[in-house]
């Protein structure tokens, strides 16, 4: 009887430390040729990534917002694009795919894009 107890009590505290950091990506992502492992710098996690195309950036959240699964929380850092951290998405390991096949599409004059927070004058 002890020894189920013991695992009950091991197996059901697993998922509370799970909690405690992003999701990991398993898969490799259309786009992104390679991505390295969360790291937590300030109360921020942060998803390191490049592209195919050789684009740098990373995928962050907060530390207090990990929890909240399924919110558009997580957002691309990336220092060459004007709109840096105003692209959001709900799912971070996606979101790297989705982000280097907006940066590789064509530049179409005056585009707004279709992730920015930037108002459309």
């Amino acid at each position: 009887m002890r020894k189920i107890i013991y695992i009950f009590l091991a197996l059901w505290t697993l998922p509370a430390a799970a909690q405690d950091m992003p999701p990991r990506c398993w898969e490799p992502y259309l786009y992104v040729q390679n991505y390295g492992p969360w790291s937590l710098n300030n109360g921020i996690w942060s998803l390191p990534f490049t592209c195919s195309s050789g684009f740098n950036g990373s995928v962050e959240i907060a530390a207090e917002n990990v929890e909240n699964q399924g919110y558009a929380e997580y957002y691309i850092n990336a220092g060459d694009i004007e709109n840096g951290k105003t692209f959001f998405y709900t799912e971070p390991c996606g979101a790297m795919g989705a982000f280097c096949q907006y940066v590789s599409l064509p530049r179409q004059g005056d585009f707004q894009p279709p992730y920015s927070l930037e108002p459309i004058e």
